[in-house]
């Protein structure tokens, strides 16, 4: 079986209802974290959004910095950052400082962001995602060299900058694009960047191809995906755990990805349909789990698989449970 790295998927939401403060719940998210670290997880990983009812992590730099003040040898990536949302000054010097602090573990997955509340939210044209988004990497790219730089770009112009410290990630923390559309995957392959795969097998085919077709080896870089990850007594006890987690995420995600593109919630990719969400996440005993997780490893070439397993609204005590089951009754078997 191929060999690949595992990483733990936060998302830090807090459902109306819930009986968790955000400061329990904060801090149930950092007991885990340290335990992944302990465990033998490779990387942990971080999403965001903004203006949502349940909290979902509006701030990444702050929840990093806590994670790997906290942790000793995983590395740290955002899964993803939304670009547009960013100063990107002012984002290369927060990274810069949260890669020194933690020697070198911060990695950065970047992506346009879709939702028109945030947007709206930030005083932002969200025609203006992708140019935004472009002229922020080369800024991060030149700004972390530590020399003074010009730019003049359509949506920032500088002078004279410079950024220190710079990052003790050499030449800088490994950037990842986040996309699922073709287009926007080869993307990534032409900016030289790595892989933050919101798709499957298709996906990281289209990047691959593009990446040796710019002449480039898909051996130099990395490809991470993420799964919903429960391992209970049986499959209908992990369904019975997570169901109405799992029903209330996808439809939160049908609702913003139909609007974003002027569709219908049922054509989404993400979609509260039981028997989807039951067939699509990696559900069961260790036994049915690993057998699963080793079918997709086979399956699909990436490099490193992100367990999503505190879902919002899941009692953390279940989700820590699910982790640590998988950490001794799965994960040995898979590596």
């Amino acid at each position: 079986m191929r060999k690949i790295r595992f990483g733990y998927q936060f998302d830090f939401r807090n459902p109306p209802g819930s009986p968790n403060s955000f400061v329990d719940l904060y801090g149930d998210m950092l007991m885990q974290a340290e335990y992944c670290d302990r465990a033998g997880f490779d990387s942990i990983w971080l999403t965001e959004h903004h203006f949502t009812d349940d909290g979902y992590l509006p701030a990444l730099m702050p929840a990093a910095a806590a994670i790997l003040a906290r942790t000793r040898r995983v590395t740290l990536g955002t899964f993803v950052l939304l670009a547009p949302f960013y100063h990107p000054i002012k984002l290369a010097e927060d990274a810069a400082v949260v890669d020194v602090m933690s020697n070198g573990r911060l990695r950065l997955g970047i992506g346009l962001g879709y939702r028109a509340e945030e947007f709206a939210g930030f005083g932002i044209r969200r025609e203006e995602r992708f140019g935004r988004t472009i002229e922020t990497i080369e800024i991060l790219k030149r700004a972390w060299t530590g020399e003074r730089f010009d730019f003049d770009g359509k949506y920032f112009k500088l002078r004279g900058v410079r950024v220190l410290p710079q990052p003790a990630s050499k030449p800088h923390p490994e950037l990842l694009w986040g996309a699922g559309a073709p287009a926007g995957i080869r993307r990534a392959a032409k900016l030289n960047m790595s892989f933050a795969c919101v798709g499957g097998r298709k996906e990281i085919g289209i990047y691959h191809e593009a990446l040796k077709a710019e002449g480039k080896d898909p051996a130099n870089f990395s490809v991470v995906t993420s799964r919903v990850v429960y391992v209970a007594d049986s499959e209908e006890h992990a369904w019975r755990d997570t169901r109405s987690a799992l029903m209330y995420q996808a439809a939160h995600y049908a609702k913003w990805l139909s609007a974003a593109a002027g569709t219908d919630e049922s054509k989404v990719l993400i979609r509260p349909d039981p028997d989807r969400l039951r067939r699509t996440s990696v559900l069961g005993n260790p036994a049915e789990v690993t057998a699963k997780l080793r079918d997709i490893i086979e399956s699909t070439p990436t490099t490193e698989l992100n367990i999503a397993t505190q879902l919002p609204g899941l009692d953390p005590a279940l989700a820590r449970r699910s982790l640590e089951r998988f950490t001794h009754e799965v994960m040995p078997y898979l590596r």
